[in-house]
């Protein structure tokens, strides 16, 4: 079945934000397991990765295109995703899920920039304003980020420089996957999830590694990852990497919400108006510049 340019891109959007908003609880389910950043990637990374090659080996386009993993643009995808797991994994115990989450939104900046050097995509100047309001919400936060009640008492500093590793990794794995189109989009993350997990597993104490709550880390493992990343690859096959990156500012958004009513972690009144700007931006972009933009013909999914 071939669907139209139209159909494509609000196809693309619609995955995209059912990956983002079923990915949204994750911090929260991150904080319940109350284990620390080795522990936290090793039973995400290999219970994530484990369903993901399995689902994946279902289908004949993992026997075919699964040599396209082994060049250099699948390890640097794979490298890319396993930068920006460990360095979300290490915010997210090290400060607030607020500003984690918040500096994580400038993905759509990194995925513009390596679209352009990369795949030679012209961005939209909405894509741009867009970017640039979300960074003055973003700011807003981070400026107050030290003062965020029943949160990890680490260093801001580190937190930001974390967020914004994720970020720069997250938008140029996204940008990879579409300049190889013949990579397989879930089994590569699979095994990026698996890379984390054994790194995780190789550094974390054993006494470590089951000391709390098993269950909360699971789900997210098990259930939101998977299926959450799962639809965030597949909706580069059908738009933008920048695109992509926008729609994830749901989770930006939704994150600290569900971290406060399930943990008490109180962002202040600065990042609450931060987080504000960044859902009107975000809202702003998708009812006024997307329903108008058209993509290439041919940029249909090809891999599960």
């Amino acid at each position: 079945m071939s669907f139209s340019i139209s159909g494509n891109l609000f196809k693309g959007i619609g995955i995209a934000s059912i990956g983002a908003l079923i990915l949204s609880p994750d911090v929260l389910f991150m904080r319940w397991s109350e284990m620390d950043v080795w522990s936290m990637l090793t039973w995400r990374g290999l219970e994530m990765g484990i369903i993901l090659i399995l689902f994946s080996s279902c289908f004949k386009i993992f026997r075919t295109n699964f040599k396209h993993i082994l060049s250099p643009v699948g390890f640097g995808i794979i490298f890319c995703q396993i930068i920006s797991s460990f360095f979300f994994t290490y915010g997210i115990a090290e400060t607030s899920a607020s500003l984690i989450l918040f500096t994580l939104a400038t993905s759509p900046i990194f995925a513009s920039i390596f679209s352009i050097f990369i795949l030679g995509e012209k961005t939209s100047n909405s894509t741009w304003i867009t970017a640039c309001l979300a960074l003055i919400g973003i700011g807003i936060s981070v400026a107050h980020g030290d003062n965020v009640l029943n949160a990890p008492q680490g260093s801001v500093l580190i937190g930001t420089i974390c967020g914004i590793g994720a970020a720069a990794s997250l938008g140029l794995s996204l940008v990879l996957l579409r300049y190889q189109p013949n990579i397989p989009a879930m089994t590569v993350t699979g095994i990026s999830a698996l890379g984390n997990g054994f790194i995780g597993l190789l550094i974390v104490s054993p006494g470590l590694l089951f000391q709390g709550d098993i269950l909360s880390i699971s789900l997210s493992g098990l259930i939101i990852l998977p299926i959450s990343f799962a639809c965030l690859t597949f909706a580069t096959r059908y738009t933008q990497a920048s695109n992509i990156g926008l729609l994830m500012l749901l989770e930006t958004a939704l994150g600290p919400f569900w971290v406060w009513l399930g943990t008490n972690e109180t962002p202040n009144l600065f990042m609450i108006s931060g987080g504000v700007i960044v859902i009107l931006s975000l809202a702003w972009y998708i009812l006024v510049d997307q329903i108008k933009v058209s993509l290439p013909k041919k940029n249909k999914i090809k891999n599960i």
